[in-house]
């Protein structure tokens, strides 16, 4: 008894997780009932974590394994847990309670082989499917095009007069080597750029100060801010967005105020930190 329960405790977790997942997927197909109470029993063993996880990848097969045709994967270290036809096409699919977790490279080796990827994020209650497959650099043929939104400043006329609006840009960009081009504008009212949102709040953080009021926390507001843009940005232009961010102007010398614009991101998905980490060019004439 003392050696299994001392070899038990040698295995690795991945190893007990890869274990365990092999048994439910077996028992599956012949009984759902057992396989979920298989897992129930497994929960100590695969400790919050790995129960968590395999919890969501069984939850995932039972609503989907007849609509998408799933089929388990075995573990080879390719981040696929399933395979699924959608859209009449055989994708791998990577079931995932954190997107945070997740990098696009894990999937890159396959997808340069043309072979698409769908990332499964499981909140608790629903699952939403991430497509990933985004296309490889036509022009530096190894970087990846990712979908981000661009805040633009006000509005104004010929006349200089405000429009009470600002422009939004869906911009497609190369995370290795910069290229990027404007696909998609739209015009909205009450969506401000960054530049506004850091004024007004290190002009609000300022009277606080001298009031001696609750303290505001600039970055953690304009950050909120930001991931609030960045899915309603998401929803109007039907992409899912790695990225937002806007123009800011980078002073080279004090003296005449001269410098350049660049692109400033303000959220990147972790999925991507990699490819969009710094920040670009900007040629002011785009927006």
């Amino acid at each position: 008894m003392s050696n299994k329960i001392s070899q038990a405790k040698a295995q690795n977790p991945a190893e007990i997780y890869n274990q365990k997942r092999r048994i439910i997927f077996s028992t599956f197909n012949k009984d759902p009932s057992k396989a979920r109470t298989y897992l129930d029993g497994y929960r100590t063993t695969l400790r919050p974590k790995g129960y968590k996880g395999l919890d969501a990848e069984v939850r995932f097969f039972e609503q989907y394994r007849r609509t998408l045709q799933l089929v388990p994967s075995l573990d080879a270290g390719d981040a696929t847990d399933f395979s699924a036809v959608i859209d009449g096409r055989m994708h791998r699919i990577d079931v995932t309670t954190n997107l945070d977790y997740k990098e696009l490279g894990s999937y890159e080796p396959l997808q340069a082989q043309g072979e698409p990827y769908k990332i499964a994020v499981f909140d608790g209650t629903n699952f939403e499917l991430v497509d990933v497959n985004f296309p490889f650099c036509q022009h530096c043929r190894g970087g990846r095009v990712l979908p981000t939104g661009v805040l633009l400043g006000e509005n104004h006329n010929d006349h200089g007069d405000s429009q009470w609006s600002n422009d939004q840009l869906l911009l497609e960009i190369c995370g290795a080597c910069s290229n990027y081009t404007a696909v998609g504008r739209q015009t909205t009212h009450g969506m401000f750029d960054f530049a506004y949102w850091y004024t007004e709040l290190n002009e609000a953080a300022r009277e606080a100060r001298e009031m001696e009021g609750p303290l505001i926390d600039v970055a953690a507001e304009v950050a909120s801010y930001a991931a609030s843009a960045s899915r309603y940005l998401s929803k109007r232009f039907d992409r899912m967005l790695v990225g937002v961010g806007g123009p800011a102007y980078e002073m080279t010398n004090p003296r005449d105020g001269d410098g350049y614009w660049r692109l400033h991101f303000e959220q990147v998905l972790p999925l991507v930190a990699d490819r969009l980490g710094q920040d670009l060019r900007w040629d002011i004439s785009d927006g």
